[in-house]
């Protein structure tokens, strides 16, 4: 037998350096061996044999020392010097050492001068080091069983199962960490100064993680000119748009126009109307900077142009103003809307991390206004990679689960609102003391019956008449035929359509869910949508019409209704022809379907009087059970408690569809 073995050279040293109560520090290197004992194993000279024979003895002799040594129970033992007298103190002494300075550190050439042991201990000291770096008992441990190292209390520990491969170690390690309630501050500290962002966002949607992970925003260097002139400096700055009869383009000439005059319509309403509210008394500054971050928004809205924005500094522009508006919630809906839109793309990512935005929007996920906080939540889990669905939410605002939840989803319920209705506000219930803080009963009693639904609603401008439309331009994607395409790219990208699908509209918003699910029908890219379904429930929907239009439209050259009103009059072809494929489909799927209708009549500005919007022959599509309520148009889908008739029969109406997919 032939061949060749190469020994590698362990070279092992003591370093004694104390931190805390632990008194000793082993270090190890292992040096690479330059060359190679080579031998040969030839039987036919007696040189061969020889050395076969000695380095074998060596070699088992190593061995058996090892062994032995690692069964033996000795204690180690350090050196404390005191004055010139060195003291021999045992490591279970309980005595903890004061002073780094009182200890001698051992250099990695100085074994035999300070070793107080014998030449043999030492020997045998680097053969146990050389076996178990062979069989790194330790670390095949920790690789096999991870949750033992979650179990850990040490910061170092935990952020390494954080940057693990592996999807499960990795959640295991952050949910490690937001259970930590009772660590001292430097902990915390250690883990937000050393984590990833990925860590970080994680972190940030658990409820019940300290705020010492989330270091303040790094501190901005102060602005040459106001933070209006800083918006409009981002406006200028952003691609001008191709085509020059587009919204981009209107909202960006708003934004830039000096000259523009602001002042109210006949019907009390603003000409400009803005996405969010501002207050009425707010002045002119202020709306200039509605217009800004209404082009901002829009601008952001799009991927192409979206990069734009973060790489001129724009976040930076918006720390400025959220320091300089701090209890605005007009101007923070605008911020987290926007971040919620730079947040579907995923290069952009790291820079609303790196820029502090994680700290402000864990701060707004738990704001009292819960239009603020639903909102600073969706713009997390648009952050949250990681996670495993890797839904995105652009004018989706997630109602629940909020948090990670490793619970299975077994259904998708999907809100969409009416006209000038909110993702949040339409389903707010009506309190009457707080009214941005008020219960958003799908979020907190729908999820609170059955924990296994996600719910998402979805958002979209739409406006009564032109006066205060937003935009002149593309009128065609506020037809309901082309507010559904537009919702239902959005509505893939959030991964609805992969499960049980149960629908809620209300007013104009269940006419685009029928209208959903009819293209879903006859497009196969949308198949998933009509396919799904598992169930309808409408609140006051004008299936045939209402009865308000048709008295716009005889007075349309003085209200000018929008296009989304003009579909709704009564004679409506599209109406008659969309409803009667809705019925076709739900008759032919036996899919169920619960209506409510209003019977109380609702109440205007002055001096227009209280009318019934939608009569309840309109509002009952004639398929499945239809209840008239006594509320108006605006109440009807605000039942008041959980009590109330309208939560019970919806409540019932889901468990019937859950546990029937079930």
């Amino acid at each position: 037998m032939h061949g060749s073995t190469t020994f590698p050279i362990l070279k092992c040293c003591l370093r004694w350096s104390f931190t805390g109560p632990r008194p000793l520090l082993l270090q190890f290197r292992r040096k690479q061996f330059l060359g190679s004992i080579a031998f040969s194993t030839t039987p036919s000279k007696l040189s061969s044999r020889k050395q076969v024979f000695k380095y074998g003895f060596i070699t088992l002799t190593a061995i058996g020392s090892g062994i032995a040594l690692v069964l033996n129970n000795g204690k180690t033992t350090v050196l404390q010097r005191k004055g010139s007298i060195e003291i021999k103190r045992d490591l279970q002494d309980s005595v903890p050492f004061k002073k780094e300075e009182d200890f001698m550190f051992v250099g990695q050439d100085d074994w035999q001068l300070y070793s107080m042991e014998t030449p043999d201990n030492e020997i045998s000291s680097r053969i146990q080091v050389f076996v178990f770096e062979l069989f790194n008992v330790k670390k095949f441990w920790d690789w096999l069983f991870p949750w033992e190292q979650s179990k850990s209390d040490d910061p170092w520990t935990l952020l390494e199962l954080t940057k693990s491969s592996n999807f499960w170690i990795r959640q295991m390690g952050v949910a490690s960490l937001a259970c930590k309630s009772s660590w001292p501050d430097y902990k915390y500290r250690v883990v937000a100064q050393a984590c990833d962002p990925r860590t970080l966002v994680a972190l940030a949607r658990y409820p019940q993680a300290s705020d010492y992970y989330f270091l303040p925003p790094p501190k901005l260097h102060r602005l040459k000119n106001d933070v209006l002139s800083e918006l409009k400096s981002q406006v200028l700055q952003l691609p001008i748009p191709p085509s020059p009869n587009s919204c981009l383009m209107y909202y960006r000439f708003l934004a830039l126009d000096q000259e523009i005059r602001y002042h109210n319509d006949p019907m009390g309403m603003d000409i400009l109307a803005h996405i969010y509210p501002l207050p009425e008394d707010e002045g002119r500054k202020e709306k200039e900077i509605g217009m800004c971050l209404d082009t901002i928004l829009a601008y952001t809205s799009s991927a192409d142009y979206a990069p734009c924005f973060i790489y001129n500094h724009g976040l930076a522009v918006l720390q400025h103003l959220c320091e300089d508006f701090p209890e605005s919630s007009w101007v923070q809906m605008y911020v987290a809307s926007i971040l919620t839109n730079l947040s579907c793309i995923p290069e952009l990512v790291d820079f609303i991390v790196r820029t502090g935005w994680v700290t402000i929007l864990r701060k707004w996920s738990g704001s009292t206004n819960t239009s603020l906080s639903l909102q600073a939540l969706t713009a997390l889990a648009n952050m949250d990679r990681d996670w495993m669905t890797k839904d995105l939410y652009q004018d989706i605002v997630l109602l629940h689960p909020t948090q990670r939840n490793s619970q299975p989803v077994h259904a998708d319920i999907v809100l969409v609102h009416g006209l000038r209705g909110g993702a949040v506000k339409t389903w707010r219930q009506r309190d009457g003391i707080d009214p941005f803080g008020s219960v958003c009963w799908p979020r907190d009693w729908l999820a609170t019956d059955f924990p296994n639904i996600r719910v998402v609603s979805i958002g979209y401008n739409s406006e009564l008449h032109k006066w205060g439309d937003h935009c002149p331009y593309e009128q065609d994607k506020r037809t309901i035929e082309g507010r559904s395409k537009e919702l239902m790219k959005k509505l893939q990208l959030a991964g609805v359509g992969s499960r049980p699908i149960i629908w809620i509209g209300h007013s104009m918003g269940g006419l685009i869910i029928k209208n959903i699910i009819s293209l879903g029908e006859n497009e196969s890219q949308y198949s998933k949508f009509s396919s799904q379904t598992r169930g309808v429930l409408f609140f006051s929907v004008p299936h045939h019409g209402s009865s308000v239009v048709d008295v716009m439209m005889y007075a349309k050259y003085l209200l000018f209704p929008s296009v989304e009103v003009q579909e709704l009059h009564t004679s409506s072809p599209k109406l008659a022809a969309l409803h009667e494929t809705f019925v076709k489909f739900m008759s032919k799927n036996s899919i169920p379907c619960l209506s409510f209708g209003e019977n109380a009549k609702t109440p205007f500005s002055r001096p227009l009087p209280k009318v019934l919007v939608v009569p309840l022959n309109s509002s009952d599509p004639g398929i499945g059970n239809f209840v008239s309520v006594p509320h108006n148009h605006i109440d009807i889908c605000k039942p008041c408690n959980e009590d109330d008739i309208i939560y019970q029969l919806t409540n019932r109406f889901i468990k019937n569809i859950l546990y029937s997919i079930r």
